[in-house]
């Protein structure tokens, strides 16, 4: 093996080292942008339901719905999605119009549907309990701006509700 053959091999190594870790910047690169462009989607949503919030008619209340707990829990409430969604288009029907149902939804990618009162949300991102901190993370911002009376979550996770319970009986 001559002098030649052993720069030539450092350097391949080199570049090989190079391509992995270019590799390694892309893949960060398109995680950052998938979590800049949640991040965009999330607020937006915020926005909306903020908005939904303060158009709410005297008396009236927006649920939250933990949409994965209350379909796949301990406590089935519901057998799938669509039945799911099915009671809360009867719950908001039957409430003239004071209620308005948000069901959320731990997804791979995120994307919301509005259905007249009730909306549908899926937090997209990875990890476990997304939609839980969704929920906490927009019942907290509800109590910020003095909505918290105007907010219930419909959920049979014990932790969930604890946490929603903190945040909504605090003192301003």
């Amino acid at each position: 093996m001559s002098s030649q053959d052993i720069v030539i091999g450092a350097r391949m190594a080199h570049v090989r080292e190079l391509k992995a870790e270019i590799a390694r910047l892309r893949e960060e690169n398109t995680r950052l942008r998938d979590d800049a462009e949640s991040l965009r989607a999330h607020f937006a949503e915020a926005l909306l339901a903020a908005e939904d919030l303060r158009t709410l008619p005297p008396g009236g209340c927006l649920e939250i719905w933990d949409g994965w707990n209350l379909i796949l829990g301990a406590k089935k409430e519901s057998r799938g999605r669509n039945e799911l969604i099915e009671q809360a288009r009867r719950r908001t029907e039957e409430s003239g119009g004071s209620l308005h149902v948000w069901i959320v939804l731990d997804g791979p990618r995120e994307a919301t549907r509005c259905e007249g009162s009730v909306r549908v949300t899926y937090t997209g991102g990875e990890g476990s309990q997304r939609a839980d901190r969704m929920i906490v993370d927009y019942v907290r911002m509800a109590a910020w701006l003095g909505y918290a009376d105007k907010v219930t979550v419909r959920t049979n996770d014990k932790e969930l509700k604890r946490q929603v319970s903190r945040l909504t009986h605090q003192k301003s």
